[in-house]
């Protein structure tokens, strides 16, 4: 079986991440603090992808810049390809669809608070703070 391929963004402005509480009623990972992220659909790059869930989601405009780490989901279905984002503008994030139940932007001392959260993204979100999870 192939792997479902899923893109998601390390959004920061301003010291604190972008994370979304997902909905309980969503399949994979209900109710925990996570990245935005989505799947790539065909014809699309991995670029594309994110861009494209970013805005659906969180009405923002990014621009992915580079993938920062890749794995697998912990059911073995998807694989995750993370890229660090920049935001094209301020405009605040809004709540759209029905993906999330909130938005948060969090330093990565508030994130260690969240619950739950994953501590595979706890760990990455330090490593690209520069400091431990």
């Amino acid at each position: 079986m192939t792997k479902q391929l899923v893109v998601a963004a390390v959004i920061e402005r301003r010291g604190r991440f972008l994370l979304g509480k997902r909905s309980l009623s969503k399949r994979s990972a209900p109710g925990f603090w996570h990245a935005i992220c989505g799947r790539v659909e065909p014809g699309e790059s991995e670029r594309e992808a994110l861009e494209r869930e970013v805005l659906e989601e969180t009405g923002l405009l990014v621009r992915a810049t580079e993938q920062v780490w890749q794995a697998d989901t912990r059911d073995g279905i998807a694989r995750i390809n993370w890229w660090r984002v920049s935001t094209l503008d301020d405009r605040p994030e809004q709540l759209l669809q029905d993906e999330h139940s909130e938005l948060r932007w969090v330093t990565l001392r508030e994130m260690r608070e969240l619950e739950p959260v994953f501590q595979e993204d706890l760990e990455l979100f330090a490593r690209l703070s520069g400091e431990t999870a």
